[in-house]
């Protein structure tokens, strides 16, 4: 399967657009991660800690590899041993320090349920076909991915770079996603785990999406971030809006409490798709090709207009099996 091309290639600076990917997985330690990508492309290993590296200066840019949770990562687990003036970095048992000691058993415990993870560096979308050898060494290294277990609710995350920054522009690929949402869940297969038995992809409030894709709704930047923010007080959206939003206005969004640490970059952060590695049919393009379709819709403004008056319809009408039928419709539009 081929990766599909943007329909916007450029951005506003006349630059091909880039795209950056986040695969989460199981089974695959940092330092064979590393080995990994050197492998592939080269570069030169920078350690922060056992759970976080990065591979820098490769032929594609840097990689970052870690954990996926900040315990281990910025080992914040320290702070209660310094509380009780314990040094767990010098105290030893037997060979070991006690903080090494204490990484063996919480990455043993946590690697189960937290998956490790690779960030690709962002990449031209015509190059995207290059990640494929990177998709299939985590598969001939046995990686575990979304289908491994019915508790692995691992994703694969796609930042791809915004081609403006027109309010506007964000609002009309922010209906699109939600006009597609239902159909992506069954395009994409997405894992009953991920759906239902975590919190990391909550769909966006009924209210918001009503309030979304109302026509008369025309929001100034600092309107629609501050509508969104309202609505969704946190980062677990399958369309996490408050990477950009940090970028574009960083003031306004530092003063959100309670959503954790936001990296600002000048893209969507795309959070829907599974992480299939460990599935020999699986491939990213197949994930990136069921966003171009979002792209696709969100350069149509008439075709969003009529997709919105028939879904606000449907859904004031309709007592229950909304998703099912509104997928189906949509499936049509798209043919």
């Amino acid at each position: 399967m081929s990766f599909r091309p943007l329909p916007v290639e450029l951005n506003q600076e006349g630059k091909v657009r880039t795209v950056g990917f986040e695969l989460e997985f199981a089974n695959v330690g940092i330092e064979e991660c590393l080995h990994i990508v050197q492998e592939l492309y080269g570069g030169r290993v920078e350690m922060e800690n056992r759970f976080c590296a990065k591979v820098v200066e490769t032929r594609l840019g840097d990689f970052s590899v870690e954990i996926d949770l900040k315990l281990l990562t910025e080992k914040q687990y320290k702070t209660v041993f310094h509380k009780l003036n314990i040094d767990i970095e010098h105290l030893k048992l037997g060979q070991e320090t006690l903080e090494n000691v204490i990484d063996d058993a919480l990455e043993k415990i946590i690697q189960k349920v937290i998956p490790y993870e690779i960030g690709v560096p962002p990449l031209p979308f015509n190059q995207l076909e290059q990640l494929e050898q990177l998709r299939q060494a985590l598969y001939d290294h046995h990686a575990k991915g979304t289908e491994a277990f019915f508790t692995n609710a691992f994703g694969t995350h796609i930042n791809t770079e915004i081609p403006d920054t027109n309010p506007d522009t964000i609002l009309r690929y922010l209906r699109a996603f939600l006009l597609l949402y239902p159909w992506l869940l069954e395009a994409g297969e997405t894992d009953f785990a991920r759906k239902n038995l975590t919190s990391f992809i909550n769909p966006f409030p009924a209210e918001y999406t009503a309030l979304v894709l109302n026509p008369e709704y025309a929001p100034s930047l600092e309107q629609l971030i501050d509508d969104y923010h309202h609505y969704n007080p946190d980062r677990n959206r399958p369309l996490d809006l408050y990477p950009l939003f940090a970028f574009l206005r960083e003031e306004q969004v530092s003063h959100f409490t309670n959503l954790g640490s936001v990296k600002a970059r000048k893209t969507f952060h795309y959070r829907l798709p599974n992480s299939c590695v460990s599935d020999p049919d699986w491939t990213l393009a197949q994930e990136w090709n069921n966003w171009v379709v979002i792209e696709e819709l969100a350069i149509k403004p008439d075709r969003i207009r009529q997709m919105s008056a028939q879904f606000l319809n449907l859904k004031e009408n309709t007592l229950l099996g909304f998703e099912a039928k509104w997928s189906k419709q949509t499936a049509q539009w798209l043919t």
